[in-house]
């Protein structure tokens, strides 16, 4: 008999470890084994641990035996293997890297094994061990071993060390034997050595330019002076005496480069240089296309009166994504309706399905009095559980749809997948409070599982609280429509608490931590913010009138108390309106400031037209998991109903 997922509150809880900054434990689960036994086991373990650390063989061996079965017990012996992983003990390490071949265990122990290996020249060992991908040092390692051990024809490791060299950084110094074996066999050509430096002006390491300069022939030598200071300075691109015309399609690649990038900072003086090219230089009809997204991207971004000049040189099958957002945008800030109806029917027929564009084509029609040709597109949308479907139906005042379904499965499915070794693994790390450990766990168990596997991990994930992996899973499944798995109202009681303190609608504040983290609370940005509502150290200080801990940041309630707070002055700050106010939680108050209209704007319109991609994104997200967390948690109305009405301006914001 098929059982549905439920996850009821009357489920035997036990707490085990509350690890530092999280607000509840992650829940127990007890059909994982005796709660007790396990707690004893991971004391134990924590105390072996440490004893191997340490060196303290016979406290190590007895509390080894007592650890029984407990899942981590092979951790002990990898720990044991990374000190002592000589000869003398190459079958142990064999053994253990077979027996967990494809876990974090494997990885951990094969590198260390690998680097003693070629510190001792242990060439044949090392080719035997090694595994694909590797690091880029033992991927070189294994190819000149193979080379030096003729195990493979020399064509075919060549030609490897072909893609090796197509590395816009360094490379490591294990690799310098490989790569000159390679070069005096012939096969380091000019193109190669293009290829590479390119790669290093356009985003790779610029100090790389000279060496590689000095690589080619010495006609070809200016070229890599001159890509070298339009890397540093994009308005070196103006200098035409460097541009000699002997090789005239690197050269091309160059301007292409630094016109790409002068668009940005400096748009009048890169568009009198395109428009006024030298007729030695000859773009390809590739370069050109290319720039011509550019500077539409670039100057629609600044409000440049000239954006749609250049928007308008790309037919619709030349646009790039971001070209045909300004497009869009550009439309929908001018009321250009007309011009939409005649452009959609033009695009490749797959870009005309997405549902951007079937909505603005129907808000087109009936922008223009063509409600008949409007209305069945808004109803196909409006059985469409996202952003533009939540809109759709709206607009035509109808119940939106949630379409969702439960996941079902066997009750010996899952019993099944608690039983594997890994799993087990995995909930003893959550147990322990090592998240990293759980994760590289979860991350390598996922692909030994099928399909249906994978959607009972996540199931399993979410029972134990695991929120953020639980949503991660069915992402990278495609599926969807498991709502509450995919939506879950984690540390509920917080979020209701704090949002009702301030003010705020409690779905709002979930929306946002499922947007910012997926309930992950110890999450960071690499802008430094903290935790599940993602707070900035300098917006809790101000909060809070004094700074507050990456610790204290990541405490579930008081990062739930600082973004609710935070979340009810941005409202306040903007004309008490919630949209502009998740804009700024994104972007910044003061940006949202210089987005204003002057003139009263459809708030479908103006969130289109948002200059920011991230921030454009983040507002439609928020306000579709609005809608989502209000039916979940029993809410009758629509938060798009509300935004029917809704117009933007700086008077409306209190500008």
């Amino acid at each position: 008999m098929l059982k549905q997922v439920v996850f009821s509150c009357t489920l035997f809880f036990t707490v085990i470890l509350i690890p530092l900054g999280q607000a509840e434990p992650l829940i127990d689960d007890p059909l994982i084994g005796d709660t007790e036994l396990l707690r004893q086991q991971r004391e134990l373990f924590v105390k072996a641990e440490y004893a191997a650390s340490r060196g303290r063989l016979p406290e190590y061996r007895l509390l080894l035996q007592q650890l029984g079965d407990y899942p981590l017990t092979p951790y002990l012996e990898l720990k044991r293997l990374q000190q002592v992983g000589y000869l003398s003990n190459e079958e142990r390490v064999l053994n253990f890297l077979d027996n967990y071949k494809n876990t974090p265990m494997d990885w951990q122990l094969r590198q260390v094994w690998l680097t003693y290996l070629s510190r001792n020249d242990e060439k044949a060992r090392f080719v035997r061990d090694f595994q694909p991908p590797g690091s880029v040092a033992n991927q070189c390692l294994n190819y000149r071993y193979q080379l030096d051990l003729e195990l493979t024809p020399t064509d075919a490791i060549y030609r490897a060390v072909d893609h090796l060299w197509q590395n816009g950084n360094s490379l490591p110094k294990a690799c310098d034997p490989l790569l000159e074996s390679w070069q005096q066999a012939g096969h380091r050509t000019n193109e190669l050595i293009w290829a590479r430096l390119k790669l290093a002006a356009e985003g790779g390491n610029h100090t790389l330019i000279p060496y590689l300069g000095r690589l080619l022939p010495e006609s070809m030598g200016y070229l890599a002076d001159h890509y070298h200071r339009v890397r540093r300075d994009p308005a070196n691109v103006r200098h035409m005496r460097y541009v000699t015309g002997a090789f005239p399609e690197h050269e091309a690649e160059i301007i292409t480069y630094g016109l790409s990038r002068l668009i940005w900072r400096d748009p009048d003086r890169a568009v009198g240089l395109l428009q006024n090219l030298p007729a030695t230089i000859n773009l390809s009809a590739e370069q050109r296309i290319y720039l011509y997204q550019r500077f539409g991207v670039a100057l629609s971004s600044k409000n440049h009166p000239g954006a749609d000049e250049w928007l308008a040189k790309l037919a619709p099958d030349e646009h790039n994504d971001s070209s045909l957002q300004w497009q869009l945008a550009s439309w929908a800030r001018t009321g250009n309706w007309q011009a939409l109806i005649e452009f959609v029917p033009r695009m490749p027929v797959v870009t005309q399905q997405y549902s951007v564009w079937q909505y603005w084509l129907a808000r087109a029609y009936a922008e223009t009095g063509r409600e008949a040709q409007a209305l069945p597109i808004f109803q196909a949308l409006a059985r469409e559980r996202h952003y533009y479907g939540f809109l759709a139906a709206a607009r035509l005042q109808k119940p939106h749809s949630l379409a969702r379904e439960a996941i079902n499965y066997e009750p010996e499915e899952i019993a099944a997948l608690r039983e594997r070794a890994d799993i087990r693994r995995t909930y003893e790390f959550l147990q322990l409070g090592r998240y990293l450990s759980a994760r590289r766990e979860w991350n390598q168990l996922l692909p030994k599982l099928d399909g249906q596997q994978q959607q009972l991990a996540a199931v399993l994930a979410h029972q134990w609280g695991w929120y953020d992996q639980a949503i991660f899973t069915l992402g990278q499944l495609g599926e969807y429509d498991a709502v509450n798995v995919r939506f879950p109202q984690a540390y509920r009681s917080d979020h209701e608490s704090y949002a009702e303190r301030v003010g705020i609608d409690p779905n709002w504040a979930f929306a946002i931590s499922r947007r910012e983290s997926a309930f992950r609370f110890d999450a960071h940005s690499p802008a430094g913010a903290h935790g599940l509502m993602q707070i900035m150290p300098r917006t809790a200080e101000y909060l809070e009138r004094k700074p507050l801990s990456n610790q204290q940041l990541q405490h579930v309630p008081t990062n739930i108390r600082l973004g609710t707070s935070y979340l009810a002055e941005l409202r306040g700050r903007l004309g008490n309106n919630w949209v502009l106010a998740t804009a700024a939680y994104n972007g910044g108050i003061y940006r949202v400031y210089e987005w204003l209209p002057e003139d009263p704007m459809a708030v479908d319109r103006w969130i289109e037209t948002i200059p920011f991609r991230e921030t454009r994104d983040y507002v439609k997200n928020v306000l579709a998991y609005q809608q989502i967390y209000r039916d979940l948690r029993g809410g009758d109305t629509s938060v798009f109903a509300e935004l029917m009405p809704m117009e933007i301006s700086r008077a409306a914001a209190g500008r």
